[in-house]
């Protein structure tokens, strides 16, 4: 069955034992200042409440807030958003994680945006995307803005020699236009994470533009966070170790992505390298 959306704005939520914190993100979009959106829910096999609490706000809001493929199969995150963008046709599109909060002005500043940009580029594949602050499993802030405290520019990375390598670009923190959607479809046949390949794609066909204005909260639970490494883990046998490993982690990376056309390690390499060093030294 395919959704054809009668408002400017597709808000795809993918949901996965999500009772804990749904409710709390619904009531976000619900709230959002800009509200000609229509929310579509899928469920991706849960085993908890979140079938409840999804029927619960269809029910209150039967105009605005639709579940797709109920008693689906589980899909797994990548396949359950992408599911979502199949089967909706909208002329914008934005992608919701079950247990974020959006801030009131989000929907209304990402669409003023991506309307500016189409103003003088209709045809083009457009993405923009915001900061976010990043909280704990409480929703206390831990940093006022995950740009600034990582040190990156993402205005400086918008080109695909740099989001293959350092992709700033997160699903949740992204609004899209169709012509994103008649980009990436039909689906090619690989495991790239569902906001990584979208924005690989606009970054070698398209626009992508950067609000530098953490509009949502971004929920980094416990089990997450980095920390800090104690006794042997600090020694140089480790760090040695780790270098192994890291260079590994990237040979694999540089072999998928020589699968689309980016080229061998030797350049993922350059690249990865020279936003590490520009990060660090305050470069970019």
């Amino acid at each position: 069955m395919i959704y054809h959306n009668k408002r400017n704005i597709a808000i795809l939520l993918a949901a996965y034992n999500a009772e804990k914190y749904l409710s709390e993100q619904i009531d976000s979009i619900i709230q959002q200042t800009f509200t000609n959106w229509t929310l579509y829910i899928r469920n991706d096999g849960s085993t908890d409440d979140t079938q409840k609490i999804i029927s619960d706000y269809c029910l209150r809001y039967p105009d605005q807030i639709f579940e797709i493929d109920k008693g689906g199969y589980n899909l797994g995150c990548r396949n359950n958003f992408f599911k979502l963008l199949e089967v909706v046709e909208s002329d914008y599109y934005m992608f919701c994680d079950a247990d974020d909060v959006w801030l009131r002005n989000k929907v209304e500043i990402s669409y003023e945006r991506i309307t500016l940009l189409e103003c003088s580029n209709s045809k083009m594949p457009i993405l923009a995307h915001t900061d976010a602050i990043i909280c704990n499993s409480d929703l206390e802030t831990i940093s006022d803005s995950f740009w600034h405290s990582t040190g990156l520019k993402p205005e400086k990375l918008t080109s695909f020699n740099y989001i293959c390598v350092c992709c700033t670009v997160g699903g949740a923190k992204s609004i899209f236009n169709k012509k994103v959607k008649e980009l990436i479809f039909p689906l090619a046949d690989n495991d790239f994470m569902f906001d990584y390949w979208i924005a690989m794609n606009v970054a070698k066909y398209g626009i992508i533009s950067v609000i530098d204005i953490p509009l949502i909260k971004y929920r980094q639970h416990a089990n997450n966070l980095l920390g800090v490494t104690y006794g042997n883990k600090n020694s140089i046998f480790s760090k040695l170790k780790l270098i192994k490993n890291l260079l590994s982690q990237y040979k694999s990376e540089s072999d998928k992505l020589k699968t689309i056309g980016y080229g061998g390690f030797v350049k993922y390499l350059f690249y990865k390298l020279l936003v590490i060093v520009k990060t660090r030294f305050n470069l970019l």
